[in-house]
């Protein structure tokens, strides 16, 4: 199982506590509130259904954990609720790690650890079934850390002039916002997606209407038009919006 798979592959050495807050202070897959293009982030996503009467106390496992075994300055872990998804996508939660490459080799090396080891076997008698695992990179990181995210999937068919166009684009980007850029490296799924992106929201209503500062902004809207069409060929997979429970 996926979950078993995460309690073997990850004896972890953590350190360094960063604290949590609960859907207000929000770090996403990078700690990062600046723009960023140079340091390719890493990241392996665990996804699972948990049932609604069984969240909370999943939630306190792991949040005990980091309390008494902080993540390291160069690795950050992260729960979700999977909050809209298709049929193809229907988890609930997903566990995710993220961190500079040294510092997931690093959380990966085989070593002991028996509270890591008690508390994935307490959350395994909790969650309902697993679902599918991955892993990749970050490219791009904007804006400030957000609570609410829509996330893309796409299948990009020259991945170089995507990149370009996609920079290119953020010049003109809600300032209120996040967006990042990534791809898949392992554990893609049958539909071809390739990459992926993310924007992230302070409230619902953005999300529900993320083009909206378009419609009063000309710059944006010819550099979103020129993004369409200089980004080539790309199809979108799977879309869905996330909220973030807890980061450590």
């Amino acid at each position: 199982m996926i979950w078993d798979c995460l309690g073997i592959c990850l004896s972890l050495n953590v350190i360094n506590h960063k604290p949590i807050t609960m859907k207000k202070t929000i770090l996403i897959l990078i700690l990062i509130s600046t723009m960023s293009f140079g340091q390719t982030r890493y990241w392996t996503s665990y996804n699972v259904t948990i049932e609604p009467e069984n969240v909370e106390a999943v939630y306190n496992l792991f949040d005990d954990y980091f309390k008494s075994n902080p993540t390291s300055e160069d690795v950050d872990a992260y729960l979700y609720e999977n909050h809209f998804r298709d049929y193809g996508n229907n988890y609930t939660h997903s566990f995710i790690w993220a961190g500079s490459l040294e510092g997931m080799g690093a959380q990966y090396a085989p070593k002991e650890n028996n509270a890591w080891e008690l508390l994935i076997t307490k959350a395994s008698q909790l969650i309902k079934e697993t679902h599918s695992a991955s892993m990749g990179n970050t490219l791009v990181n904007v804006g400030e850390n957000k609570p609410i995210q829509r996330y893309f999937y796409l299948d990009v068919e020259d991945p170089e002039k995507y990149l370009i166009a996609f920079k290119k684009s953020l010049k003109f980007r809600s300032k209120d916002r996040q967006t990042l850029l990534g791809g898949f490296s392992a554990g893609l799924s049958p539909d071809g997606e390739s990459h992926w992106v993310i924007v992230g929201f302070d409230d619902m209503k953005s999300a529900m209407d993320p083009g909206a500062f378009r419609r009063s902004n000309p710059e944006a809207q010819k550099s979103w038009d020129e993004y369409r069409k200089n980004r080539g060929n790309s199809r979108l997979v799977r879309s869905g919006l996330r909220l973030l429970m807890g980061s450590w």
